[in-house]
């Protein structure tokens, strides 16, 4: 579970929501209990919506959630 300002994956070009960090939480990563115990650490990369400006005019309005698993 990714929590605190960094937890955000979305946010709207409308008023410069991502340089503000006025985003919303609506990506997600889904498995069973199994593969829940699995997750050894779990991120939003915020760098790869920031694109290569740093702010945040890439092609998507959202961030990718990465999440670990152990073997």
């Amino acid at each position: 579970h990714v929590s605190g300002p960094d937890a955000y994956t979305y946010w709207d070009y409308y008023r410069q929501r991502f340089e503000r960090n006025r985003g919303m939480r609506i990506d997600l990563v889904l498995g069973s209990p199994t593969v829940a115990a699995r997750v050894t650490a779990a991120l939003v990369d915020r760098e790869e919506r920031a694109g290569s400006d740093g702010h945040g005019k890439g092609a998507s309005d959202h961030a990718p959630v990465i999440v670990d698993l152990s073997d």
